[in-house]
């Protein structure tokens, strides 16, 4: 596991010294959705854990998308469609309803904002607090997350969440860490290449995580699709379970 990360930090050293060569012009940074403005950095949400529209979105940005999810050895799928609007510019609503099979798992709703951007439009920060009701443990949990996204070069780019989980029901490990990283290189305007860890944290000792290489591809500029899999530890640490995910989404 420890090669996974070596290998991930020297990409990223990689992609840091590069954007050293970059100019700070934002009109070379890449492609801008066609929904932001052009002082907002072009960063691409993470597959897994995605944000209720990108941070700096404009009022009245309404996008709806699905995220499906495989479990190849424990055989079930989960499935989540989801609303989300920008209300106000910078602060957007998400309403999820999760499955799993083909029952209701969860009630999701969430809010998220933004704080503005650092290093010339390069870096944008924001938050996002996310309430849910798990309908099969009868518990109410809640995320709270800080949100930094940085536009590295013009091919490279990352966003980070840092957080906790507060599982109401607990008594034990009320609250849980979470840390989600992702990486991004942006092969050509409608094609990104990414890697996406997610981490769950109760205690070190009970440390769980799920790594997923993704590729994103846009058909258009309001519609594209995310598609990516890999090992995950999140469900139980002492066990490998191999997932195969994709999320397909339509802005408006």
């Amino acid at each position: 596991m420890k090669h996974v990360f070596i290998l991930l930090a020297v990409i990223t050293s990689i992609a840091i010294i590069s954007s050293a060569q970059a100019s700070n012009n934002n009109h070379k940074f890449g492609p801008v959705d066609a929904t932001q403005s052009s002082v907002i950095p072009h960063i691409p949400e993470p597959m897994l854990f995605d944000l209720v529209r990108p941070l700096g979105a404009a009022k009245g940005e309404l996008e709806i998308n699905t995220l499906v999810d495989h479990a190849l050895r424990a055989g079930h799928t989960e499935w989540a469609p989801e609303i989300e609007y920008a209300f106000l510019d910078g602060y957007a609503i998400e309403l999820e309803l999760p499955f799993q099979d083909f029952s209701v798992a969860e009630y999701k709703l969430a809010l998220q904002g933004t704080f503005g951007t650092l290093l010339n439009a390069r870096m944008i920060h924001g938050w996002q607090i996310i309430g849910r009701y798990n309908r099969h443990e009868k518990a109410y949990l809640t995320d709270t997350l800080y949100l930094n996204g940085m536009r590295l070069s013009s091919k490279w780019s990352m966003f980070h969440m840092l957080g906790v989980r507060n599982n109401f029901s607990e008594k034990r490990e009320r609250f849980n860490g979470l840390l989600n990283n992702s990486l991004f290189y942006h092969f050509s305007r409608q094609l990104t290449l990414g890697f996406e860890i997610n981490n769950e944290m109760p205690r070190w000792s009970k440390w769980r995580y799920r790594l997923v290489p993704q590729i994103h591809y846009d058909f258009t500029p309001h519609t594209s699709l995310q598609v990516g899999g890999g090992p995950s530890k999140l469900e139980d640490p002492k066990r490998t379970e191999w997932t195969v995910a994709w999320r397909l989404i339509h802005a408006f």
